[in-house]
């Protein structure tokens, strides 16, 4: 049966791609459960990769197809798993507004600029709104599956806040980067971090973030935003509270692993005097903490049931 799928594939990929890829031999590159990844799907996500982080472009081209391979098995495992519990819509109008943030987010004002934007990159919308679809499914199925067992305690956090409106007028304000990554043991863990290190030292954060972490920010060199005080913990704020702009901090351990993050920018800015707005972000952000540390460990058990044959 699997070899039936495997030579439908193969053909109808041949019929609808033999103009474009004429000069470019058809190879199948890794299997996953019962999808395959070719040549040509690999091409196409190092487009996506590109549009959403033109640096990655700066990586060298192995190591670059091999971030592109690991994200297209992801996304086939998230897929899948996804299909299991919902009818994917790759066509819902609510996907326009999610690919809003994604743009907004690339500093470009419209659909329409964003549409002109992918056809850099040989890619146009619907490329990218099916993509937005099973993550946007992903997310849902991760909170629906673990958000009672989401803690968070909203009294401290209302208290704290009250508390430092009243003393604090101002706030510090850092712009921040992460690279989140597994090691099985103590020599993995040495070498994977010489590694980033390296990278850091050869290039910058962003494409060690690129090439190493595992979040989902990877995508994005590791950005994670502009935060304050409210928005990390306690722990991670000591840390980088006193560092410099592209310092960061040694790795620390978290229930997915080991986290660097590096200060990109910083500022300061009058504070937020409405409690209860802030108090919803902080919260907002809790969650979202949380519920990343469920989908991260609920992925990497779905990653060890998948067949995964690389060629």
């Amino acid at each position: 049966m699997f070899k039936i799928l495997t030579l439908i594939y193969l053909f109808i990929s041949l019929c609808f791609n033999q103009i474009s890829y004429s000069n470019e031999t058809y190879k199948i590159i890794v299997k996953v459960n019962n999808k395959i990844i070719s040549n040509r799907d690999i091409e196409k996500e190092k487009n996506y990769l590109s549009a959403l982080n033109p640096q990655i472009l700066d990586i060298e081209e192995d190591e670059f197809k091999k971030i592109a391979k690991q994200s297209l098995i992801r996304e086939v495992i998230k897929e899948e798993e996804v299909s299991i519990y919902y009818k994917i819509d790759y066509q819902s109008p609510n996907l326009i507004k999610l690919a809003e943030n994604l743009y907004t987010r690339l500093n470009i004002n419209s659909e329409e600029e964003f549409e002109d934007y992918l056809k850099e990159y040989d890619l146009i919308l619907k490329d990218v709104l099916k993509k937005i679809s099973i993550e946007a499914n992903w997310n849902n199925l991760i909170y629906e599956k673990f958000k009672d067992r989401i803690s968070i305690d909203r009294d401290k956090i209302k208290k704290r806040l009250e508390l430092e409106n009243s003393l604090i007028k101002k706030e510090k304000l850092f712009l921040l980067s992460e690279i989140v990554f597994t090691a099985k043991n103590n020599e993995e863990y040495d070498d994977i971090y010489r590694k980033i290190l390296n990278t850091i030292k050869e290039k910058d954060f962003k494409s060690a973030a690129t090439i190493y972490s595992s979040s989902e920010t990877a995508k994005f060199g590791g950005e994670i935003g502009w935060v304050s005080k409210n928005d990390i913990s306690e722990k991670i704020y000591k840390k980088i509270s006193n560092l410099k702009i592209n310092e960061f901090i040694e790795p620390i351990k978290i229930a997915t692993g080991f986290l660097l993050i590096n200060v990109d920018n910083k500022k300061e800015e009058e504070k937020e005097n409405n409690v209860e707005k802030t108090f919803n972000k902080v919260v907002s952000k809790e969650m979202n903490r949380q519920l990343n540390q469920y989908s991260t460990v609920y992925y990497k058990k779905l990653e060890k049931k998948s067949f995964v044959d690389e060629n």
